[in-house]
C-alpha cells in the first residue's frame, strides 16, 4: 500500500511586480517543505500576467532548490511547442542534479492561444509540435545523438525520461499520455 502525498500548485497570481510574486512564491515552497508537503508545481505562461507571471520555470525552480532541500519541484507545465526542447533537455538536467533528483517535467501543448505567433507557430500547431518535441526531449534524456553521432545530452539525465506528466483538456492527449505511461 503507498502512502498518500501532498503538493500544491500555483500560477504565481499574486498582486505585485513580478519579483514580489517570485518572492511570495518561493516562499510558499519553503514554508510547504517545513510543514511536511511532498511536491511544489509551478505554471509557466508567457506574456499575460493575469493568467500567470512565471515564464521562466526551471529558472525559478533552480531558485527554489537552492532555498529546500527535499521538497520535489515541479513544472505544472511548461508549453513545449514554445520552447527548445533540447535546451528544456539541457536545463532540466542541470536542476535535476543541482536539486538531488528532485525535479518532475509536468508537459503540455496548450497555453494561450494568442502567445503562439511570438514562438512563430499558429496554436492550430501546438499538437504536432508538441509531439515533435517531446519526441526529441525523451531522446535527449535518453542518451540518443541528437542530429549527429557525437551530440548526445551533457549531463546525461535518463532518469527524467521517467519524471514526465503530461496535461491535457482532451481524450486523444489523456490516451497519448496513458499511452507513454506519463503522469
Amino acid at each position: 500500500m503507498s502512502s498518500k502525498r501532498l503538493g500544491f500548485f500555483t500560477r504565481l497570481l499574486d498582486r505585485g511586480s513580478a519579483q514580489e510574486r517570485y518572492r511570495l512564491a518561493l516562499e510558499q515552497i519553503v514554508q510547504a517543505e517545513r510543514v511536511g508537503f511532498d511536491s511544489a508545481w509551478v505554471a509557466q505562461h508567457h506574456f499575460h500576467e493575469d493568467e500567470g507571471g512565471l515564464p521562466a520555470p526551471l529558472v525559478f525552480l533552480t531558485h527554489a532548490a537552492a532555498h529546500t532541500r527535499r521538497i520535489r519541484l515541479g513544472t505544472g507545465v511548461i508549453t513545449l511547442p514554445m520552447e527548445s526542447p533540447v535546451r528544456v533537455a539541457e536545463d532540466a538536467a542541470v536542476l535535476d542534479l543541482l536539486s538531488g533528483g528532485r525535479l518532475e517535467v509536468g508537459l503540455a501543448a496548450g497555453g494561450t492561444p494568442s502567445a503562439f505567433s511570438a514562438f512563430g507557430l499558429d496554436a492550430g500547431q501546438r499538437n504536432a509540435a508538441f509531439s515533435a518535441h517531446l519526441h526529441t526531449l525523451l531522446q535527449a534524456w535518453r542518451g540518443e545523438p541528437l542530429g549527429d553521432e557525437d551530440n548526445r545530452l551533457y549531463p546525461a539525465a535518463p532518469q527524467l525520461a521517467r519524471r514526465v506528466w503530461q496535461a491535457t483538456f482532451s481524450v486523444a492527449g489523456g490516451e497519448r499520455a496513458g499511452r507513454a505511461g506519463d503522469g
